[in-house]
């Protein structure tokens, strides 16, 4: 008795999704029936940055809820992607010491029994 082949996996089409960022592209491919995922499995996935790459290719035919691999790079462009320093790019707030604003003024002291005569006259030093 000869075997026949299972049957065949339904084809969907896979979405461009080069140029998306990477919750975008999830949202598509889930929508074209597929899973979007990181080259790494094991990683965390990615929230920011632009999907650069995919496998398979846009328009390609891929088994319905097989996984197209992707891959982002960081919005900030340059050299090293995601990767990179991580040190604040903005001054540090200054010490707590340090007070930023003049202090309060305290309450007034009372006039008392100052006369006109006492208030022209200049402070002595």
């Amino acid at each position: 008795m000869a075997s026949s082949p299972g049957p065949q996996p339904y084809l969907v089409t896979v979405p461009d999704l080069i140029g998306l960022s990477p919750q975008q592209a999830r949202d598509f491919a889930r929508r074209a029936q597929l899973v979007a995922a990181g080259p790494d499995p094991d990683a965390r996935p990615a929230m920011d940055g632009t999907v650069s790459a995919q496998a398979p290719g846009a328009g390609s035919l891929a088994a319905r809820w097989s996984t197209v691999v992707i891959w982002t790079v960081h919005r900030g462009g340059g050299p090293g992607g995601d990767a990179g320093v991580r040190e604040p790019r903005n001054p540090s707030p200054p010490p707590l010491a340090v007070s930023v604003h003049d202090p309060e003024p305290g309450p007034e002291p009372p006039m008392g029994h100052v006369t006109v005569e006492q208030l022209d006259e200049p402070a002595a030093e």
